[in-house]
């Protein structure tokens, strides 16, 4: 459920600030991410109606259901094909011998420990600040072309995908299974040394699954 408390937070900051755009598209990309939003409203009306009694909840899905909202909801969705919870992300898609060719230029020019302290991704002044640097020809088809904040950390390379002030997800390559920051709240493997993570530290964000590759 993290989207549906992350967006809710986000949009009640900037909604207002948004273009409504009603263009209309059929093809099959637009019609996953049809389903995807219904899905994501199903939960939000499970999750309002256990609000308080004083809250009025069916007022307030009834002016989320725009497009202005929609566009906000755009904003966690990486791809319709990786779904909008942060364990929905598929195995990678290319397994070719170039496959993993940008992952590898990107640590061979910065190592595997750009980010010395343990807070990835969730560090702003000083020498804690994020080192994070642009990536792009990820294994997925689908995003091969898209550039995403990336950062390497005790031997691990963890890609940033979205997120709102201190909640986070991504992928993370981990080829030698060594141990992830302390900082993440759940990760899992996927597949070819692959997980999905996230951290969530402004809203109620249940711990686990934290689940390496090999384990039960």
């Amino acid at each position: 459920m993290k989207h549906v408390y992350s967006a809710i937070a986000f949009c009640l900051v900037v909604v207002r600030t948004f273009a409504v755009d009603n263009t209309a598209t059929n093809n099959s990309s637009a019609a996953q991410e049809e389903q995807l939003f219904q899905r994501y409203m199903k939960e939000m009306r499970e999750v309002m109606a256990k609000a308080p009694t004083n809250f009025d909840s069916s007022s307030f899905l009834t002016n989320l259901d725009t497009p202005t909202f929609r566009r906000v909801f755009q904003r966690f969705i990486v791809d319709p094909s990786f779904g909008y919870h942060w364990d929905d992300v598929p195995a990678p898609t290319l397994v070719d011998s170039n496959a993993m060719s940008a992952v590898d230029s990107f640590v061979a020019t910065n190592g595997w420990n750009m980010q010395t302290n343990d807070c990835v991704f969730d560090c702003i002044f000083g020498n804690e600040a994020d080192k994070s640097k642009l990536i792009s020809g990820l294994p997925w088809a689908v995003i091969r072309e898209r550039q995403f904040p990336a950062v390497t950390h005790d031997g691990i390379l963890y890609v940033f995908f979205t997120g709102f002030h201190h909640d986070g997800e991504g992928v993370a390559y981990n080829p030698h299974t060594n141990a992830f920051s302390a900082t993440l709240d759940g990760f899992k493997p996927i597949g070819q040394h692959w997980y999905v993570w996230t951290f969530g530290h402004e809203e109620p964000h249940p711990l686990g699954p934290q689940k390496y590759e090999g384990s039960k």
